[in-house]
């Protein structure tokens, strides 16, 4: 098969500062050079995977707005494979992101999903076999209830 990887995910992002400051202290990734476009935005790395985001008229709707469709989308999540649960819940909490949590028993899979400042859903997926010894995981507090939107 010819493809190899996912490349990189493209964001709208209608505040690109607060859109950094979630990537980067939030989420870990590292910001990087990007060319000289005709509207501003930001790369950023994780991994070998990248994640452009962009700002002004390039992110906005036909109307010139940013009012998107959140959670009908054709695209619902981005989906990221991650280690440090507890220390990532904290992180949520300390920048106040909207997040709920989840525990996949049989799949030994826990997951934390981060809406960040566009209202796009970052699902964070963590081996919970592979977690640091003593860590807790999701409470019964903020379970994930796929009815209930982010707010």
């Amino acid at each position: 098969m010819p493809l190899l990887d996912l490349h990189h995910v493209a964001i709208k992002s209608k505040d690109l500062k607060a859109t950094e400051k979630f990537y980067t202290k939030v989420l870990g990734m590292k910001k990087v050079a990007r060319p000289e476009f005709p509207f501003p935005g930001i790369w950023l790395e994780m991994g070998e995977t990248m994640f452009h985001i962009y700002g002004g008229s390039a992110a906005q709707t036909h109307a010139g707005d940013y009012k998107y469709d959140q959670g009908v989308a054709p695209v619902d999540h981005v989906a990221l494979r991650a280690k440090g649960f507890d220390k990532m819940k904290e992180v949520c909490k300390k920048h106040r992101c909207t997040w709920r949590q989840n525990d996949i028993k049989d799949f030994k899979l826990w997951q934390l999903f981060v809406q960040d400042p566009s209202g796009v859903i970052v699902e964070l997926n963590f081996d919970a076999t592979k977690e640091p010894r003593g860590s807790k995981g999701p409470t019964s507090r903020n379970q994930f209830d796929a009815g209930r939107p982010f707010q």
